[in-house]
């Protein structure tokens, strides 16, 4: 495999679980083709991204220990970034679907494989480098495959929008297949969805104009969900598409992951309305369930947060109510 040792990379990282990073990362797809913010400090690398009209903002956080190993330069990064403030780490913008599609055809080659992520390379490119074997013994054949994703270029006088959530007034936690099963039967009306939430129950409900209605109550008294916490009854609107994509959690991070596993090993969702109505849906993610090992805060060290956050209704401008669904 061609490597340029020679050269210092600003960020320089090891991917262990390619499938299920890639994985995560297809949960931040909004649209066929997208644009996504990524940062790398000192505690590790995170992946934003929002759709075009900003409404839907979702980011993935890996920590440091997520990887098999991590190393950031910050004199390269700031050369990289074209000088700036010193400890500010890296940060580029790129084409979110090149990657999962390049990513994607890695974890075919050798599954579970481990990945190299570098960036800059001489060229400004992010490079992506794979190694793996086949055959055995004497006829085992070592294979290199290298590709380059060149950073994309923000346009002239863009403005960066920023994932912001305050102000929590309501929140319940449950399995994420469960929660993913709820928005999907929330589609048949052709509707928006409201969410309602009061001190005795958890409401959703979808109206279709010519269609008709369907709601689902779930059942919160004690011992049902993991969370449930009202401080102020509320009823919030938002798009369906929106919600569709808040909670399209890939199908291996649904499951156990353990064969009879407890509810421990269940992949869980927090969501959280704010006392406006914004929407915070946060799934916690496993790389790896056969990496239970902690940090000294007592999160799991294969454990990634991917986030969403989603304007009601009420902030959605005219234009983008008419846009087609992808």
């Amino acid at each position: 495999m061609a490597s340029d040792d020679s050269w210092t990379y600003a960020l320089d990282v090891s991917i262990a679980h390619v499938r299920a990073f890639t994985s995560a990362l297809s949960s931040l797809r909004l649209a066929r083709r997208q644009r996504a913010k990524v940062r790398a400090d000192a505690s590790g690398l995170a992946i934003a991204t929002s759709d075009d009209s900003k409404t839907c903002h979702a980011s993935a956080n890996f920590r440091s220990e997520t990887f098999r190993s991590y190393a950031l330069d910050e004199t390269a990064a700031r050369m990289a970034s074209g000088g700036g403030a010193r400890g500010r780490g890296a940060s580029f913008e790129i084409d979110l679907a090149a990657l999962i599609d390049v990513l994607g055809a890695f974890q075919g080659k050798d599954g579970d494989a481990e990945a190299r992520v570098r960036w800059p390379s001489r060229s400004g490119a992010l490079t992506i480098e794979l190694e793996c074997a086949r055959g055995t013994g004497e006829r085992e054949l070592r294979q290199g495959v290298c590709a380059e994703i060149m950073p994309e270029v923000s346009a002239e006088g863009s403005a960066e929008t920023e994932m912001s959530f305050r102000d929590e007034a309501n929140a319940f936690m449950m399995p994420t297949g469960t929660l993913k099963e709820i928005v999907d039967d929330l589609e048949w009306p052709s509707g928006d969805v409201d969410i309602e939430i009061d001190e005795n129950s958890l409401k959703f409900s979808a109206h279709g104009a010519e269609i008709g209605d369907l709601t689902v109550d779930v059942d919160v008294s004690e011992g049902r969900l993991t969370e449930f916490t009202c401080r102020e009854p509320s009823v919030s609107r938002y798009k369906y598409r929106f919600l569709k994509s808040a909670t399209s959690v890939g199908a291996n991070f649904l499951g156990s992951g353990v064969a009879g596993g407890g509810d421990d090993t269940v992949t869980m969702t927090r969501v959280s309305v704010s006392s406006v109505g914004f929407l915070k849906v946060v799934h916690l993610l496993h790389l790896s369930r056969n990496r239970m090992s902690f940090t000294s805060g007592g999160i799991n060290e294969s454990m990634v947060p991917v986030t969403f956050i989603v304007n009601p209704v009420e902030d959605i401008d005219d234009d983008a109510d008419g846009e087609d669904e992808e």
